[in-house]
């Protein structure tokens, strides 16, 4: 899992989400902060991966027209939000999928945690603390 996340860039996975939505169908509005300035590599890396699986359940599964992802950045945290204006997520299937469950495990690793909303749509808010902010940026990659 480790090596998957090595030197994921946050504005590139932004671009190739975009991209994916796109070739969906899916409208996509995207705000917040693209480009992180206070947050160490390893966080910048797992929140990257956590937006490339919420995108892609987003497109395998919700049959939706729309999907905002905002991000937030502060020097105690950075929050993502993921949501779209699709079916929503099945309970009785919801453990069933592996996506949610990699999201989960990716943000164990950094003590970050997510939740999960299916009404109207499925909203996913993901929290990352900035604990490891001592750690050099380039050191980290």
């Amino acid at each position: 899992m480790l090596s998957d996340m090595r030197g994921a860039k946050l504005d590139d996975e932004i671009k190739h989400v975009k991209q994916l939505l796109d070739a969906a169908g899916i409208e996509v509005t995207i705000k917040g902060d693209l480009e992180l300035k206070q947050s160490p590599a390893l966080v910048e890396d797992v929140l990257s991966m956590c937006l490339k699986e919420a995108v892609t359940n987003v497109v395998k599964h919700s049959e939706a027209s729309h999907c905002l992802i905002d991000i937030n950045e502060s020097p105690n945290e950075v929050k993502m939000l993921i949501q779209d204006d699709g079916v929503g997520i099945d309970q009785s299937k919801q453990s069933k999928g592996h996506g949610l469950r990699g999201i989960s495990e990716r943000l164990e690793f950094v003590n970050g945690k997510f939740n999960l909303k299916t009404n109207s749509g499925t909203r996913i808010e993901i929290q990352i603390p900035n604990v490891t902010q001592q750690i050099n940026r380039e050191d980290a990659r």
